[in-house]
């Protein structure tokens, strides 16, 4: 499965004719989606949700007391049980001001994690975005209950990562024409969306289906109580992300860009697992960047 991961590549390698940030252009991106995360934070305080700060926002907060300085997003988790209570609220509350994409709520939506875009604003990362569904956004992880029978987590979890992967290789193969032409000239990128977008073909007279199997499989075990959760549709996947739910959940609040939010209590054991030796800033080539079509504020 991991030869066919494609995030790393259009993060890293895939930038076609568009255009990578300037550090302005960052910190105007950076200043936007904490003005995002501000409201949507808020609104956990206000309706008492629990959330956390994580992955990449995580990181920048323990290393550079805020954003990775060439980073532009801000990532958040929020259980699967206070979900659709967030989004409920936020669209009552912020209708006007934010686009919701949110799986099984959002028609033609094909993510598994949910963005919270600000009207007005422009951050176009593919073609097929409609301009007003791509402001500048944050990104929402569900923090999925999993089985406490090591069976049964195993099981979810493997057909968790397949689901995923398929719906991937399905979107590959229904944005073909664009990610085709990214690839032109990368031999890797070029054979692994190849091979994506042919499995997506099989699949393509079944897509709606797919997806809808995939968002139920995500939420498939109902105990809010169990010991173990996970986040599938996070940057390591199921398996990379399970934990125990007392450990995972615990949070305490932490400065970023000098106000206080929630990010998890144990940092360091999470960030050892999501970046390994997460103190050493890599080297200018190794840093991911957004690379994008267009960009209005």
């Amino acid at each position: 499965m991991a030869f066919l991961q494609t995030n790393e590549i259009f993060k890293n390698e895939l930038s076609g004719n568009r255009h990578q940030l300037t550090e302005e252009e960052v910190k105007q991106v950076q200043k936007v989606s904490l003005e995002i995360t501000r409201d949507v934070v808020q609104v956990c305080r206000k309706k008492k949700i629990a959330y956390m700060l994580t992955g990449g926002t995580a990181l920048g907060a323990v290393r550079h007391g805020g954003f990775i300085p060439w980073d532009d997003d801000i990532d958040m988790v929020v259980t699967r049980k206070d979900i659709d209570r967030l989004l409920d609220a936020l669209q009552e509350e912020y209708g006007d001001k934010y686009y919701i994409e949110a799986p099984l709520r959002t028609p033609g939506y094909l993510s598994s994690f949910i963005q919270i875009h600000k009207k007005g604003t422009i951050f176009q990362e593919y073609l097929f975005q409609e301009e007003k569904k791509c402001g500048i956004k944050i990104d929402i992880f569900v923090v999925e209950n999993t089985y406490d029978n090591p069976l049964l987590r195993k099981l979810h979890g493997f057909n968790c990562e397949l689901d995923l992967l398929l719906l991937s290789c399905y979107r590959m193969f229904a944005w073909r024409k664009e990610f085709y032409a990214l690839a032109k000239g990368n031999k890797k990128a070029s054979l692994v969306i190849r091979l994506k977008g042919a499995v997506g073909a099989l699949l393509s007279p079944f897509s709606q289906m797919l997806y809808r199997r995939t968002q139920l499989c995500l939420k498939r075990c109902k105990n809010d109580e169990s010991e173990y959760v996970a986040v599938p549709s996070g940057r390591k996947h199921f398996f990379g992300e399970l934990c125990r739910r007392k450990e995972y959940l615990k949070s305490e609040e932490m400065s970023f860009e000098g106000e206080n939010f929630l990010f998890p209590a144990d940092y360091d054991t999470y960030l050892k697992n999501m970046y390994g030796n997460y103190m050493e800033i890599p080297p200018v080539e190794k840093r991911e960047h957004h690379v994008i079509y267009r960009l209005e504020f």
